[in-house]
């Protein structure tokens, strides 16, 4: 019984294992956006085996303002510096706050 149990208990671990996300976070001070305000953006890129997702959230300074978010697919990188072009490239498609 103790060893089906054991069994059990690791092919769970396993399994959870193998579907866990790996999940890089970034964070960019004093970004200047494209129309012109300055501010931090908080960026998180989670890999998954089935999928990738980017996700940008931007604030504008000094009192870190919401300024919206943005979610991708499209990129795959967890270079910071890849990561922080792809936000800024997507600036203008996030969602807007709401008022």
């Amino acid at each position: 019984m103790k060893r089906v149990l054991t069994a059990g208990v690791l092919s769970l671990f396993i399994l959870g294992s193998a579907l866990a996300a790996d999940l890089f976070k970034f964070t960019f001070e004093g970004v200047a956006y494209p129309d012109g305000k300055f501010g931090p953006i908080e960026a998180s890129v989670r890999i998954n085996p089935r999928s990738e997702v980017t996700v940008c959230t931007y604030f504008a300074s000094p009192n870190y303002q919401y300024l919206g978010q943005f979610q991708g697919t499209d990129n795959v990188s967890t270079d910071a510096p890849v990561v922080l072009e792809y936000c800024l490239a997507h600036y203008g498609e996030r969602t807007p706050p709401k008022k």
